[in-house]
């Protein structure tokens, strides 16, 4: 009897002590913190993501440093604006027209610069450096005929030419280079010549985000209805065309064996027909799209003003100069 009761004490023991160790882990568990990291936000490599437009997480983005943009014009004309404040303007263009697509990191050069940094130790710090340099700036006033009247107007014409290149930071290769040549002409009353300079520069740092978007992210269908209505997952200009290419096999390099990229087909032409902040919609020109094809915009290098003249109800017209 006397064993029974001491084998029934040590069993009550035994359970007393595992209830106890089960609370204090549960009470453990409701005082340690909770991680802040959001298992939704992290790719199975514990990589940071975002989320773009459509709500679907994508890896970290890419770190760039803008590096500021080098002047070399040869030509006669007198600017109203000065060569330093050239690249001031520009490289500012640049820098807000990549950090505006919400896709990559940008890190300030002039600010590391500042505090005594070397651009070679500023480009560690990113995935890519984008370098440029205007090197053609001409400007231009003639008398423009308005078609609607016959009457003439005063029209300033700029032309850039911006050469300028991605380069990895890491391995210092040249990932994308271009050269950008675009002319802006203009009729608006009482604009001044560094206004319409200004426009120009900007316009060319808009062309060349679009041009950076396409080849570091793809601009790709990501849907494809039945009507032929498409969605793309990056916000273009309404009216804008787009090249949809199709890739095709990997093309590696035959002593390394890195891929050097895809195989590429054109399978039509796409017209923007509705843009959002993040997305737009467009539909075939002509050709077959399919989902996951890429949109490759066609540039335009040219842009003129518009006529402004307004129609009287009278029939008559009102020039801008009125």
């Amino acid at each position: 009897m006397m064993k029974k009761c001491i084998k029934l004490s040590i069993s009550l023991a035994t359970i007393l002590f595992l209830v106890a160790c089960s609370s204090q882990n549960t009470v453990k568990e409701q005082q340690a913190p909770k991680n802040d990291v959001d298992v939704s936000t992290t790719d199975e490599n514990n990589s940071a993501t975002y989320t773009n437009g459509l709500g679907e997480t994508q890896i970290e983005r890419y770190k760039i440093v803008v590096l500021p943009t080098q002047v070399d014009l040869t030509s006669q004309n007198a600017f109203p604006i000065s060569p330093s404040a050239l690249s001031k303007t520009l490289t500012h263009d640049i820098t807000t027209a990549l950090y505006e697509t919400h896709r990559f990191e940008l890190i300030s050069a002039e600010n590391y610069m500042s505090d005594g940094l070397e651009p070679n130790n500023v480009t560690e710090l990113s995935d890519f450096y984008l370098q440029s340099t205007l090197n053609q700036l001409d400007t231009e006033e003639t008398v423009r005929i308005l078609k609607a009247t016959g009457q003439g107007v005063t029209e300033k014409i700029v032309s850039a030419t911006v050469l300028y290149q991605i380069i990895d930071a890491k391995s210092n290769k040249i990932v994308f280079s271009n050269t950008l040549r675009y002319q802006l002409k203009s009729t608006t009353n009482n604009e001044s010549f560094s206004t319409t300079i200004n426009n120009t520069l900007q316009s060319v740092a808009d062309l060349m985000k679009n041009e950076i978007i396409g080849e570091i992210y793809p601009i790709r269908l990501v849907s494809v209805s039945n009507y032929n209505e498409i969605v793309l997952d990056y916000p273009l200009p309404l009216g804008s065309q787009c090249e949809v290419t199709r890739l095709g096999k990997k093309v590696k390099d035959v002593y390394t064996d890195s891929l050097l990229g895809y195989e590429q087909s054109t399978v039509g032409k796409l017209l923007i027909t509705q843009t959002t902040s993040v997305l737009s919609y467009g539909e075939m020109l002509n050709g077959v799209a399919l989902k996951g094809d890429i949109c490759k915009p066609i540039q335009a290098t040219l842009r003129v003003a518009p006529e402004l003249v307004k129609q009287t109800p009278q029939g008559g017209v009102v020039l801008p100069f009125d």
